[in-house]
């Protein structure tokens, strides 16, 4: 996937240092509210995930924004209010053949990929990681219907 011309639009983003603590009705409110080094890498990695398939759905869901196409897919959250990450809703049925991707313990579907103040991601391979998780949506049961009773 072909990802520089992300990198020339970012810079369109506004700078705060406040992490989001209010209610978000826009996505590009709670982006507003982000560090400048998240809302960089928020912007590419969200262009990266819209440009996957245009049929997936942006929007706020527990007051952070969540990407669904066919159930759940992703979401970017201050996990713990230390870290910055895009949580894959099925992340744990994912190959993760680069070990790119964290459990938490009391996580049993969700894996994250965590975002860096020190460096940017390779998008290249998280583009992969994506991909992968788009088609797992569309064969297996998707972390909604898993959920559901």
């Amino acid at each position: 996937m072909e990802i520089g011309f992300i990198f020339a639009a970012r810079d369109n983003l506004f700078n705060k240092s406040m992490a989001p603590s209010k209610k978000y009705f826009k996505v590009e409110d709670y982006i507003a509210d982000l560090p400048h080094w998240m809302q960089e890498q928020f912007f590419v990695v969200r262009e990266i995930i819209l440009q996957s398939n245009p049929n997936i759905k942006e929007g706020m869901k527990f007051n952070i924004p969540f990407y669904t196409l066919n159930g759940l897919l992703f979401y970017f959250s201050l996990y713990k209010k230390k870290e910055f990450v895009l949580g894959i809703c099925n992340g744990a049925k994912l190959q993760n053949k680069h070990q790119k991707l964290r459990a938490d313990a009391k996580q049993k579907y969700i894996r994250h990929w965590v975002l860096l103040e020190s460096s940017e991601p390779d998008y290249e391979l998280l583009a992969e990681y994506i991909e992968e998780a788009i088609n797992l949506n569309f064969t297996q049961k998707t972390f909604t219907q898993t959920n559901k009773k």
